[in-house]
């Protein structure tokens, strides 16, 4: 019965629905930057950056994954608390030892273990990719297969479960199956298939600028799994009773400018709205964004700035359901230093819309001769808000 909700994120990501997050660990070191600063490296974030690269670069193929939790041990400490209490509870209940008979202080132990259930959530989102990029001014392309999950944890204490225990006390039975406090996992993976390309042009009064596309197919899976809190138990997640999916076609269009040491970039992503409803009849979406960066470079180093012009409803759960995510609309600066064969990345990111805390980052990256390259994030935000991710890559 313990319960790890984070691990319905993980496991989505290994099931056949493969997890893409816009963000790789390069980025992710500076607080998910980079369509604007970033290279041929990072198409994902931007496919017009295919256009961007050195003449000695032929080709990059690259392996990433990412997980971001929120609240993610306090909600399993308090979840596993609750559930060894009714065990001993009803345990107790159940001996009717007269030396050692169940008290008021017992049943009082476990109704606050159960009240304590209100004030547990857990907020997690994981990702994984695999891509190979050729960069080219006249049609660079890549391919990136991948996705990403993201999910919630939401647990309820109901007032009636309070009388359940008092009443066990002096009836002597308890049946832990007639607790109507509750868990929920609510989720949704995004799987995609993307062919992404990529032109510089030559503009009369504007000079170089590339355009880029990433034509995509996904896949949608909803996971909604409700129980009992003493019947809670991760390994039915996946039954296909919990489980809706759909697929569908969308595309992402990218712009970037070079003007100088100066950069700058427009990107839309999931210009085609889709939706899906879970088993319930709740209605997700995902909506298109559009976010614009500058970024500046000197030398070793590089600073960027981007804001997402729009604010982003994806997965934000329509009518009374439980909730998913929160409208967001995100503020990021970013820099790395890079000393050729080590670059370090800091950054700091806020949401304009209030429903989320900030978030510093920090990175490594570790790349001799250009050649092999290994890239590690973490991101530290309020309330136990952890992310890391990392990423391998090869230059041919």
């Amino acid at each position: 019965m313990k319960l790890s909700v984070l691990s319905l994120a993980l496991a989505a990501v290994a099931a056949p629905a493969v997890a893409v997050v816009g963000m790789d660990a390069k980025s992710g070191g500076a607080a998910n930057t980079g369509i604007a600063s970033g290279d041929f490296t990072r198409a994902p974030l931007n496919p017009a950056l295919l256009t961007k690269f050195k003449d000695s670069d032929d080709l990059y193929l690259r392996l990433g994954a990412g997980v971001l939790a929120k609240e993610y041990e306090d909600a399993l400490d308090q979840v596993d608390a609750t559930q060894d209490a009714i065990d001993a509870f009803e345990a107790k209940i159940d001996a009717m030892d007269p030396a050692n008979p169940p008290t008021q202080a017992d049943a009082d132990a476990l109704i606050k273990e159960l009240q304590a259930l209100d004030d547990t959530t857990l907020v997690g989102e994981a990702n994984v990719d695999f891509g190979v990029y050729v960069p080219s001014k006249s049609l660079g392309f890549g391919v990136t297969i991948g996705g990403y999950v993201v999910a919630n944890g939401d647990f309820n204490y109901d007032d009636a479960d309070g009388q359940l225990v008092n009443d066990a006390l002096t009836s002597g039975v308890f049946d832990p199956d007639n607790l109507k406090s509750e868990g929920i996992a609510h989720a949704v993976a995004v799987s995609e298939l993307a062919l992404s390309f990529a032109h510089q042009a030559n503009l009369p009064r504007v000079g170089d600028i590339a355009f880029g596309l990433a034509a995509k197919y996904q896949r949608f899976d909803s996971y909604l799994y409700t129980a009992n809190i003493n019947n809670y138990d991760n390994d039915d997640y996946f039954d296909d009773q919990y489980m809706n999916d759909k697929t569908a076609f969308n595309m992402d269009l990218g712009i970037y400018k070079p003007y100088g040491n100066w950069s700058f970039a427009l990107v839309a992503r999931n210009l085609i709205k889709q939706s899906i409803k879970n088993i319930d009849g709740d209605k997700v979406s995902l909506d298109p964004t559009v976010a614009g960066a500058v970024a500046w470079s000197q030398g070793m180093f590089t600073g960027t700035m981007e804001l997402d012009l729009i604010e982003d409803e994806s997965f934000v759960v329509e009518g009374d359901a439980p909730q998913l995510l929160l409208a967001r609309q995100y503020a990021r600066a970013g820099m790395e230093v890079d000393f050729s064969h080590l670059q370090l990345r800091a950054g700091y990111q806020t949401d304009l819309s209030g429903n989320y805390g900030d978030l510093l980052t920090v990175g490594l990256g570790i790349s001799p001769w250009d050649t092999i390259s290994l890239d590690l994030a973490g991101q530290f935000g309020d309330d136990d808000e952890r992310g890391a991710m990392l990423q391998l890559g090869v230059k041919l």
